[in-house]
């Protein structure tokens, strides 16, 4: 079974790539395991290296096995996607800022919701060869600077920063997602039906979702790193008026009641949620 899905990986974090990257992340099994659980919305794209044997993803009714050993991740909207693993497993990678998708790798986010984005199918770079390094890393932690070097390459043919969009997604971590979407739009300066159709396309999901994503995901942040206050508490202080909208707003995003899931086996999974936004 496995204990974590992904940890976070102590390293040094490129001053001119700090903007782009919200923490590294690392999970591996150290036998072979045959087990399947959900990948649950936590509001960042995550670029992944994968070793051992390739995982397959499940959404809805379709199957398919990891497109590639270098992915980049989407965001999760409408569905619970399901990884399986049989066999050897690790990852290494880093979570990444919303908007990183599509100033780094030019891509937007409504293109590759749901699913791994093979980085070869990018153009962005020449993938093979950064594919051969990893491969001949001696171990994990010397995959990191590969990677690193991978991010630094694209960020000197970054697209060019949109203000109203770093703005607020600024606004909504700095308020752990409780914040009304007209405010959010009148400070972009749009009007609320493009704000909200801009916002979708490039970070694929609607603001009001993420705004949903990052609450929940701030209270996961204290349930991870904190003796956690009861979950109704941390709900009323994070911005919910009471528990029953809590409790379906959990289990829209999550799948199950806020007690039900922390009792599962998949309750493992929420060891790579509540990552502080950037």
């Amino acid at each position: 079974m496995i204990k974590k899905f992904a940890e976070k990986l102590e390293c040094d974090i490129p001053e001119r790539l700090r903007p782009f990257v919200i923490a590294g992340i690392h999970g591996a099994t150290h036998e072979k395991v045959k087990v399947t659980f959900p990948i649950l919305p936590n509001g960042f794209p995550v670029l992944i290296h994968v070793y051992g044997d390739l995982p397959w993803l499940h959404v809805k009714k379709n199957s398919s096995v990891a497109p590639s050993r270098l992915n980049l991740a989407g965001q999760i909207y409408g569905t619970i996607p399901k990884m399986e693993i049989d066999g050897y497993f690790g990852q290494i990678g880093f979570l990444l800022h919303p908007t990183a998708p599509y100033y780094l790798f030019h891509l937007k986010g409504a293109s590759f919701l749901n699913k791994w984005e093979s980085l070869e199918s990018t153009n962005l770079f020449n993938a093979n060869k950064t594919l051969k390094v990893l491969a001949e890393c001696e171990s994990n932690i010397d995959r990191v600077p590969v990677l690193l070097k991978l991010l630094e390459t694209l960020e000197t043919n970054r697209l060019s920063a949109l203000p109203w969009l770093d703005l607020t997604i600024d606004e909504i971590y700095k308020n752990n997602g409780s914040v009304a979407i007209s405010e959010l739009a009148e400070k972009a300066n749009l009007s609320l039906r493009h704000y909200g159709r801009t916002f979708k396309e490039i970070i694929g999901v609607p603001p009001k979702y993420f705004c949903k994503v990052v609450q929940l995901n701030s209270i996961f942040e204290i349930i991870n790193t904190t003796e956690a206050k009861g979950l109704l508490a941390l709900a009323l202080e994070y911005g919910y008026y009471d528990q029953s909208h809590f409790i379906s707003d959990f289990k829209k995003l999550i799948g199950d009641s806020p007690e039900k899931f922390l009792m599962s086996e998949d309750a493992f999974v929420k060891s790579f949620l509540g990552r502080k936004g950037a």
